[in-house]
């Protein structure tokens, strides 16, 4: 009985307990768990665990090895063994769960722990700049305070030495003021009130002595406006006189009006052009004035004050810029910015590229009435002139090339050897428009503003070519000599009128070419020619310079593409002669240069033949020795040798018509070219 009691009271116990256990909640399980796994991570090292990580995972290996032998056997033993390793592979994965919980609870330490530091280095790094833009603050308002400057330092004062000498005793004090900066800068203002109410003074005697002045110059003035009306009815009682003697002097009045609100350089060149019309006379030379005039006095008035162009670069530029954009942040996109940049950068351009609001009118005519307009442009920031011009023709031109040697750029090309108006004769052209913010060359803005022509600075007197200077500032003002403007515009009306001349003469005989009409001389008058011209016109460069027979004029540099260029061809019968004319701007100062080739049984040129080599020396050289120097002349003495050449050739298609002592003569076989005017005429050999 006492065994059995004993064993009933052990049940009781048991069943107890496990009615407590049961009454306790799982949440108080788990934390009771989670904090006993908190505490044994806190303590247990985490490289122990990493090495029972590593036991664990091995062992867990080998019973799977050992697991699939047993397998393999496949006996009653074998499934035992394997329950028992199964039991214990289990175990060992419980254990490695539980290494895996630990090292999780120190990760999550760890993150609380990193977390709280960054929260503690935040609320330092806050604090520290609190403190540095407090500090900042405070260096502001010292340097705020260093800066203040009083109103009394904006007074320029007296020197010291001269406050002593000539202020009073009362004032000067010098016993407290050589030992007080203070008491010395209060005496120097004092003086200086003393002396500015004696100045006042001064100033209102003076105001009031003016005023009487002026009233004496307002009565003087309303005595001579009271002459005007008699004046006026002077000049109009002289305006039947001016007419009959063809004057000008209502006109000239307010030309000389004009004439003093001109830049120097165009008030030179219209002084000494007037001087020259007023010589010569209206029918040669004409000079006038055009352009705003109430423009022209505004910028007379702003000129004085006049600012020199900000240098732009990429860095104020840029600067501008993101200005801008932190000011209109909220109301401007990106393309409207980009705009304004493009809209700054022409204006810019426009302010560089500028003209003065007056120009200077020359026109120079010729007898038959040709004239050529020329409008003469004063760039006030590149302090270079610019000339446009325009032709005047007082009968009509048929012929195309004719007309092409009357067009303004074709006659004013290399009027003077050299100078074609294709850039700026300014040395400082470049760094004035570098300094402006264009970086474009001063040649692609001639076609808009004009050409920079250099006798047109020499008649306006400016020479730069004598500027001495290594800075490019010293550039930008050069000194104004009359004396070579008198001599410039002298010399260049005689030359211009003479270039006219000829260019009308050259165009009456291109218009002839056209036509096919050759009128010759009257030393050759008495030869038939027996080709005929049929073909007259102007070639481009690219046409001229492609074919094999001007090779040698264009290697040699007697040939440019500013010549005039032009094609003949000139026919008899089968034979072909294509020649390519050549006329510099000097013609008829230097003779047109003629290229052969010949289209007859073949092709020949001065290449591969000797005969087109001769005629081409005949005819290219013998212009001085001629007592007419015309291309017409030429034509007649190219077409006279082209007969000859095929009348010598021996064929029935071009039976001799010439009277020729020699057919040929010496091993070169040479072509009796020359013409003696002796009896009915012959031709011999050069």
């Amino acid at each position: 009985m006492g065994k059995d009691d004993t064993t009933k009271k052990r049940r009781k116990l048991m069943t107890s307990s496990t009615n407590e256990n049961v009454k306790q909640s799982p949440e108080d399980v788990y934390k009771k768990v989670v904090d006993f796994e908190e505490a044994e991570a806190r303590q247990r090292p985490a490289e122990k665990d990493a090495a029972l990580f590593k036991k664990i995972c091995q062992d867990v290996r080998q019973l799977f090895a050992d697991i699939a032998e047993l397998k393999e056997i496949g006996t009653e033993e074998a499934r035992e063994k394997i329950n028992a390793k199964r039991i214990e592979a289990s175990l060992q994965l419980v254990a490695l769960k539980k290494v895996n919980r630990l090292e999780k609870v120190r990760t999550r330490a760890g993150r609380d722990a990193l977390h709280k530091e960054k929260q503690r280095v935040d609320s330092t790094h806050l604090l520290l700049q609190n403190l540095l833009y407090e500090a900042d603050h405070l260096n502001k308002e010292v340097t705020k305070c260093l800066q203040f400057k009083s109103k009394d330092e904006e007074i320029e004062l007296v020197p010291v030495e001269d406050f002593y000498k000539n202020a009073p005793a009362d004032v000067s004090r010098p016993d407290i003021t050589k030992t007080d900066e203070h008491q010395l800068q209060l005496a120097r203002l004092e003086w200086e009130l003393r002396q500015r109410r004696e100045l006042s003074g001064a100033c209102s005697e003076l105001v009031a002595s003016k005023e009487r002045v002026a009233a004496a110059i307002a009565a003087a003035r309303s005595r001579l406006d009271a002459l005007a009306p008699h004046l006026k009815d002077v000049l109009k009682a002289t305006k039947p006189l001016q007419e009959c003697l063809a004057l000008r002097l209502d006109e000239k009045r307010e030309e000389t009006k004009l004439a003093a609100l001109l830049p120097p350089p165009l008030f030179l060149l219209y002084a000494n052009a007037s001087a020259y019309s007023d010589a010569l006379g209206t029918k040669n030379l004409v000079v006038g004035i055009s352009g705003d005039e109430d423009e022209a006095r505004r910028f007379d008035q702003t000129s004085n004050t006049e600012v020199e162009l900000v240098v732009s670069n990429d860095s104020d530029s840029d600067q501008d810029g993101n200005d801008e954009d932190r000011r209109e942040k909220k109301k401007r996109h990106h393309r409207s910015a980009k705009i304004s940049k493009e809209e700054k950068a022409e204006a810019k351009k426009k302010e560089a590229l500028k003209k003065h609001p007056l120009h200077v009118l020359v026109t120079v005519k010729i007898p038959d009435g040709t004239a050529l307009n020329l409008v003469f442009s004063y760039l006030t920031h590149l302090k270079i002139i610019v000339v446009r011009y325009t032709m005047h023709h007082p009968k009509p031109i048929t012929g195309v090339s004719a007309a092409d040697v009357l067009d303004g750029d074709c006659v004013l090309n290399e009027l003077y050897t050299g100078d074609t108006g294709s850039d700026s004769p300014h040395p400082a052209t470049t760094y004035l428009l570098k300094a402006a913010g264009i970086l474009d060359g001063f040649p692609q803005f001639i076609p808009d503003i004009g050409k920079p022509y250099i006798w047109a600075q020499r008649m306006c007197g400016l020479d730069f070519m004598t500027a001495v200077g290594d800075e490019q500032k010293d550039l930008k003002n050069i000194q104004l000599c009359p004396s070579l403007s008198v001599a410039t515009v002298e010399n260049f009306i005689f030359t211009l009128q003479k270039r006219l001349k000829a260019r009308v003469e050259l165009m009456k005989e291109l218009q002839d070419l056209e036509c096919g009409k050759i009128t010759p001389t009257k030393e050759m008058s008495s030869i038939r020619l027996s080709g005929s011209l049929t073909q007259w016109q102007a070639v481009s460069w690219s046409e001229y310079s492609q074919s094999p027979s001007t090779a040698f004029l264009i290697s040699e540099s007697l040939v440019t593409p500013d010549d005039m260029l032009y094609r003949a061809i000139i026919t008899r019968q089968s034979a072909k002669l294509v020649a390519l004319v050549s006329l510099c701007s000097d013609y008829p100062k230097k003779s047109p240069l003629f290229s052969l080739t010949l289209h007859y049984n073949g092709t020949y040129d001065n290449a591969t033949s000797d005969d087109i080599r001769d005629i081409e020396r005949l005819v290219n050289t013998d212009w001085q020795k001629s007592n007419m120097c015309s291309l017409t002349n030429q034509i007649t003495k190219l077409l006279t040798c082209l007969d000859v050449l095929l009348e010598t050739m021996g064929t029935q298609e071009f039976p001799p018509d010439k009277v020729m002592l020699l057919l040929v003569r010496g091993r070169n076989r040479l072509k009796p070219y020359k013409f003696l005017k002796q009896g009915t005429g012959m031709f011999v050999q050069v």
